[in-house]
């Protein structure tokens, strides 16, 4: 990946913070990777999901990490508008 790209999606994960701990995304550690695709003009987000549980805690593990892929769409869309953004789990990178 080009380093100005991956500059700016540093800083984008940089920026982005949790409001209960303030913790930004890096720290999280909720994003695994991002590849992007020159040819389609793609940014792939390949998100750490948060751990599997009783299922009200899967459920409001699902609402938070709604807001954190908003905020990280968001966020990439400021940067890169000319790029679509796309999510998936880091489980099925190698897949």
């Amino acid at each position: 990946m080009d380093d100005i790209i991956q500059k700016k999606i540093d800083k984008v994960l940089d920026r982005i913070q949790d409001p209960q701990s303030g913790m930004t995304i890096a720290q999280l550690g909720l994003v695994g990777k991002i590849r992007y695709a020159e040819k389609s003009q793609k940014l792939i987000v390949f998100l750490n999901r948060l751990g599997k549980g009783k299922s009200c805690c899967a459920a409001l593990n699902m609402v938070v990490l709604a807001d954190f892929e908003k905020a990280i769409k968001e966020g990439l869309e400021a940067e890169f508008p000319q790029f679509s953004i796309a999510f998936t789990d880091f489980s099925n990178m190698h897949a």
